[in-house]
């Protein structure tokens, strides 16, 4: 899931990276992006919340204040309400792989998708 979020970021003209905490992390016109990619089988609420803890504590240790969060899954959220919390409790957006590409409700911004 990181390469293919990788390639996705590089297609959108940005230069994704990696930092010793981040799965990736991009410097981009949109600011400073942070991405924690959750393995296979790990999209139940429960995952998500861990994920979105991991992404607060690597912002907690960045020296540069993050403008953007988003958990990275390989399928969509195996509640439909998930990704609606996260957003809401921890400020971190969801995006999702599909057969066709991405999907969940912040694909656009994280993906800088135009407008």
């Amino acid at each position: 899931m990181r390469y293919e979020l990788k390639a996705a970021l590089l297609r959108a003209g940005l230069r994704p990276s990696d930092s010793p905490a981040a799965d990736v992390i991009v410097d981009g016109p949109k600011g400073l992006f942070l991405y924690e990619v959750l393995g296979a089988d790990r999209s139940t609420y429960a995952d998500l919340r861990a994920g979105a803890a991991r992404l607060m504590e690597i912002e907690h240790l960045e020296s540069r204040a993050i403008d953007h969060r988003f958990l990275v899954l390989s399928e969509p959220p195996t509640e439909g309400w998930a990704a609606g919390a996260l957003r809401g409790v921890f400020g971190v957006g969801t995006v999702w792989r599909t057969a066709d590409g991405w999907e969940g409700p912040d694909s656009p911004i994280a993906l800088h998708l135009p407008d």
